[in-house]
């Protein structure tokens, strides 16, 4: 399930009220004007299930958000929240709690307790809820009130947590919906160790979290002659040995793993500029001999890069 709104339609002395009767009914939370807010006011919505998970993201002109007790008793989301903030950050105070979110934030917290908030500029967020019958097995104490900020760019579980849901989130529409379902277990394992849950009792989850922000590390140094087993254990913290056991259930070791993405990027730079030069895009990709990319590509793709070429060029003319 998709969808999406925004005031951009609306006429400009009913878009505040637009949004905040939109908001009001669709999630249960209250919007309220402030003074000096941007005028005419604007705001965009858009939310998408990820199995029984949901996720949001909103940008809005400033104005005051509430979600009271009765709003709870009245529209209870049995969720926890995930919030990340995309904006210059806003004042919130969560059961009783007060803080400043700076750009780059993310919290998790209980969903069905009381918060408001409030920004001098722009609201701008992504924010994810996870129903409590998922992450409540995993957590330590899942009684106990939850509101926890995960420090993604500290590393450790924090990070492993973060990296994996943006990973998800960003690759959904190209998952197999019978696949969603693990792949939520080891993410919301993985939350429930950063929030403070046995590490060994989720070791899986771990190495699947620690596996993804590999990846990562490695499709953003993808063109570095330079990266290799060492740069990449070292940018995770583990050991190189740790790191070569990281692919091993994949049956995908690391070096074929690097190689692979590379021979997909260069064939992508193929077909997407025709007149670059194949030696150009061979050494842009990481590849310093000739010899050994031309041999790998025709294995991977069973034609040189030239017949690619070539037959791109003939499907698109017939």
């Amino acid at each position: 399930m998709e969808f999406r709104f925004s005031t951009d339609d609306v006429p400009e002395r009913q878009r505040f009220a637009f949004w905040a009767d939109s908001l009001t009914s669709s999630i249960g939370t209250q919007r309220l004007p402030v003074a000096g807010a941007a005028a005419p006011f604007q705001a965009s919505f858009s939310g998408r299930s990820i199995g029984s998970m949901f996720n949001t993201r909103a940008e809005a002109d400033a104005h005051h958000i509430l979600r009271q007790k009765h709003d709870i008793a009245r529209r209870p989301w049995g969720a926890y929240w995930i919030y990340r903030e995309a904006g210059a950050g806003m004042w919130c105070k969560y059961d009783r709690r007060e803080f400043v979110s700076r750009t780059g934030d993310m919290f998790i917290s209980d969903a069905d307790l009381p918060f408001e908030t409030q920004t001098s500029t722009r609201y701008a967020y992504e924010s994810w809820l996870i129903p409590k019958t998922l992450l409540d097995p995993f957590l330590p104490n899942p009684r106990q009130p939850l509101m926890r900020r995960l420090d993604h760019a500290g590393g450790g579980v924090d990070a492993l947590a973060v990296t994996y849901l943006e990973a998800l989130t960003r690759n959904v529409d190209s998952i197999p919906e019978a696949a969603i379902w693990p792949l939520v277990d080891t993410m919301v394992r993985l939350l429930g160790v950063a929030c403070g849950a046995a590490t060994m009792e989720h070791a899986d989850a771990v190495r699947l979290g620690r596996l993804v922000e590999a990846k990562r590390y490695i499709d953003h140094n993808l063109a570095s002659t330079e990266l290799s087993t060492a740069s990449v254990a070292g940018s995770l913290g583990i050991s190189i040995r740790t790191l070569h056991e990281l692919f091993e259930p994949a049956d995908v070791s690391f070096a074929r793993h690097v190689l692979r993405r590379r021979l997909e990027e260069c064939r992508k730079a193929l077909l997407g500029d025709p007149e670059r030069a194949v030696t150009d895009i061979a050494f842009a990709w990481g590849f310093n001999s000739l010899s050994t990319f031309y041999r790998t590509f025709q294995t991977a793709f069973g034609m040189s890069p030239s017949d690619s070429r070539a037959a791109e060029r003939d499907a698109r003319r017939s």
